[in-house]
C-alpha cells in the first residue's frame, strides 16, 4: 500500500485498561478539543498548463479542523489545502487547451466563504431561508456580498459561472467523473457524500439560464456584523493543537483563522466551505457546547433510566455510508472515505472482513441511542480486548500489541491494523435502528465486507451482534507485528 503522494495543479466547468473518553465525535475526529474531517486527496477539478485534470490539483482540500478555546472565547479553523488563502492568480481569463476561454472576476479563483449551521433544519438551503445560517468571510479577495468578518442571518449567492465553475455539486461530479480516472471512487464532501440529502436540490442538476438549483458560495447579504477575522499561520494553528498528522496528506498551504464564538453557536453544527468555483468543497460535522456555566453542574443520575436516553443520536448517525452492494448475506462497502460512520441492519450481527491491503487500524466512537445500555463489547478474533465500550470512547488496536501479538498488522508504510473485529453484546432497542459505528482505515479509501448471522443470547428480548471496522492508525509502532503481504 502506499500513502497518497502530495500533487500540484491549477477551476474550470487509548491504553490496555485505560481507554480515553471524549464527546461523541458527532461525524468529524474529536482530538485534543480539535474535530477534524478528512476530505478525498483526489477528487479536485482543474487545469495544468491547459490541460483537464482531476485529483491533485491547487484546489484540492485535504480536510479541516474546529476548535473552541474555551478561555479566550475564540473558534478556530483550520484548513489543510494546496490552494492558498489568497486563491488561485488566473488574470482575467482561464483557458484550457481546447481553445475555450472563461472570464474570471478579480483575476482569481478564490476561496468561498464559510457557512456555520446551527439551525437544525438538517438542509443546507433551509438553513438560509429560516434566516439562521452564520457566515464567515476570510478570503479578502473572493466575490462575497459582504466585507471581512463574522455575520448571522446570511443570505447565499453562486458566483462560480464568474469563476469558471459549476453550478452545483451535481455539475462538479458529473464533470470529475467523466474527466477523471477515480474507478469505484467518488467525490466527497469531507464528512458527507457530495449526494448526501444535507445539500437537497444541489445534488441535483441545475440550470444557469433559469438560475436553478445555482448552489450558493459566498455571502450574499446578511441581517448583522458580529465580529472580525483573524487569519492564522500554520504555526500559529499547531500552537493552538492543530495536529497535521491526522490527515493522509499535507497540502502546500496551511492556514485558518479565528474569531470570537457568537451567542448562537451552539449544539450540533454542520460547517460548510466551498471555493468560488463550486471545486472541491467539504462539510465538518462538529457539536459545541454552551459557555455558560451548567446551574446544576451535578445532578442526581436516573435510578432507572428509560431507553434511547442515555444519550442523543449524533450527526454522524444520521448520516451514515450505507453498503454499495449487496449478494445474500454479504454486504459490500467499495472504496468508501476513511473515518466514517457505516450502517449495517438493526438487530442483526455482521462479520466484517477487510479485502485487499486495507486494514482496520482504529475505533473512534460507538453510537448512541440505539441500545438499551450504549454498551459493547469488542474481540480480534477470539481475544476479548478488556472492558466494555460506549458513546465517546475509542479503541486504538496499536495499542494493544502485547495482547494481540501476531493479529496485528504492519502495512508497508508502517501503519499497524488488524483484519477483522467484532463488537457484541448488541441489545437494539428496536428493529428499525441500525447499529452504527465510526470507523476508518489505513489508507484514505478502504474495502471490506460485512456477512449478517444471527447470535444466541439470554434473553429473547435482545439479539446480539457482531460487528467489525476501524479507523486510520497515526504510525504508532509494535514490538509484536506481521508485515502485510
Amino acid at each position: 500500500m502506499k500513502r497518497i503522494q502530495k500533487l500540484t495543479g491549477l477551476c474550470t466547468a487509548a491504553v490496555v485498561g485505560a481507554i480515553a473518553i471524549a464527546p461523541p465525535s458527532v461525524a468529524s475526529t474529536f482530538r485534543d478539543g480539535w474535530f477534524y474531517s478528512i476530505d478525498a486527496g483526489y477528487d479536485s477539478y482543474g487545469t495544468v498548463n491547459g490541460n483537464i485534470q482531476v485529483g491533485g490539483t491547487i484546489y484540492e482540500i485535504y480536510g479541516m479542523a474546529i476548535h473552541e478555546n474555551e478561555e479566550t472565547g475564540e473558534i478556530w479553523v483550520g484548513i489543510n489545502s494546496n490552494m492558498p488563502i489568497t486563491g488561485n492568480p488566473t488574470g482575467s481569463q482561464l483557458c484550457v487547451s481546447s481553445g475555450t476561454c472563461y472570464n474570471i472576476r478579480n483575476d482569481s479563483i478564490a476561496w468561498g466563504d464559510m457557512f456555520f449551521d446551527f439551525s437544525g433544519t438538517g438542509n443546507f438551503q433551509q438553513a438560509f431561508d429560516s434566516g439562521q445560517m452564520l457566515g464567515v468571510r476570510f478570503s479578502p479577495n473572493n466575490d462575497s456580498g459582504v466585507g471581512t468578518g463574522v455575520y448571522r442571518g446570511v443570505t447565499g449567492m453562486n458566483v462560480s459561472r464568474y469563476n469558471a465553475g459549476f453550478q452545483n455539486l451535481y455539475q462538479y461530479d458529473q464533470f470529475a467523473h467523466n474527466n477523471g480516472n477515480l474507478g469505484n471512487r467518488d467525490t466527497w464532501m469531507g464528512d458527507l457524500q457530495w449526494q448526501d440529502p444535507y445539500y437537497g436540490a444541489y445534488s441535483t442538476p441545475g440550470d444557469w439560464a433559469t438560475n436553478t438549483n445555482l448552489m450558493p458560495n459566498v455571502i450574499g447579504s446578511a441581517a448583522e456584523r458580529v465580529g472580525d477575522v483573524t487569519i492564522r499561520s500554520q504555526a500559529e494553528l499547531e500552537t493552538e493543537g492543530f495536529d497535521l498528522g491526522f490527515f493522509f496528506e499535507q497540502g502546500a498551504n496551511i492556514f485558518g483563522f479565528s474569531f470570537q464564538k457568537p451567542a448562537e453557536m451552539v449544539g450540533e453544527f454542520f460547517a460548510t466551505i466551498l471555493q468560488e468555483c463550486i471545486n472541491d468543497g467539504m462539510t465538518l460535522l462538529g457539536k459545541l457546547t454552551d459557555s455558560e456555566p451548567d446551574p446544576n453542574p451535578n445532578p442526581e443520575p436516573d435510578p432507572d433510566p428509560e431507553p434511547n436516553t442515555l444519550c442523543e443520536q449524533t450527526l454522524g448517525q444520521l448520516h451514515p455510508l450505507l453498503p454499495t452492494a449487496i449478494d445474500g448475506d454479504t454486504k459490500y462497502f467499495e472504496a468508501p472515505l476513511s473515518h466514517l460512520w457505516y450502517d449495517p441492519d438493526p438487530a442483526m450481527g455482521y462479520n466484517f472482513q477487510t479485502m485487499g491491503n486495507t486494514l482496520f487500524t482504529e475505533i473512534l466512537d460507538f453510537p448512541c441511542a440505539v441500545d438499551f445500555d450504549d454498551q459493547f463489547t469488542v474481540s480480534v478474533g477470539d481475544i476479548p480486548i478488556p472492558g466494555v465500550f460506549g458513546p465517546g470512547q475509542g479503541i486504538d488496536f496499536s495499542e494493544y500489541a502485547n495482547l494481540l501479538g501476531d493479529l496485528l498488522i504492519e502495512d508497508d508504510n508502517g501503519v499497524i491494523g488488524v483484519n477483522d473485529f467484532t463488537v457484541t453484546d448488541i441489545n437494539p432497542i428496536d428493529e428499525d435502528t441500525p447499529f452504527l459505528l465510526q470507523v476508518g482505515f489505513n489508507q484514505e479509501n478502504g474495502e471490506f465486507t460485512m456477512t449478517s448471522f444471527v447470535q444466541p443470547v439470554p434473553e429473547p428480548s435482545s439479539i446480539a451482534g457482531l460487528l467489525l471496522v476501524g479507523i486510520m492508525g497515526l504510525g504508532t509502532r509494535l514490538l509484536r507485528r506481521n508485515k502485510m503481504k
